[in-house]
């Protein structure tokens, strides 16, 4: 992952001149507006990248809760589905599904 001036610095390699339209006209940014929209994108483009991570390894981090909750519905379902695979594969086969989970998806 990245640092935000890392991020600065692939987004001003990448686009040393910003433009808006005003009025209709492509106008250059100011150096205050270019400066600023780097800031704001090499912002999301972090928070982006420390997202992914989190869900990578797992949900480890402070901020998991959410990405826990989502990431676990996407792996064993919700209620109805994991009612419906018990019913297919047994309770047994619904336990190991959920300790897998659950193992990868853990509680600080």
């Amino acid at each position: 992952m990245a640092t935000l001036e890392e991020n600065k610095t692939t987004l001003k390699n990448a686009d040393s001149e910003l433009y808006k339209s005003v009025n209709g006209v492509r106008v250059q940014l100011t150096d205050s507006e270019y400066e600023a929209q780097i800031e704001e994108w090499a912002t999301n483009m972090t928070a982006s990248q420390a997202k992914d991570t989190i869900i990578n390894d797992g949900g480890t981090h402070a901020d998991y809760k959410e990405i826990r909750r989502s990431k676990y519905i996407e792996a064993v379902g919700d209620i109805p589905d994991q009612l419906d695979y018990i019913y297919h594969n047994g309770l047994d086969a619904w336990k190991v599904k959920i300790k897998e989970v659950k193992d990868k998806y853990t509680k600080p």
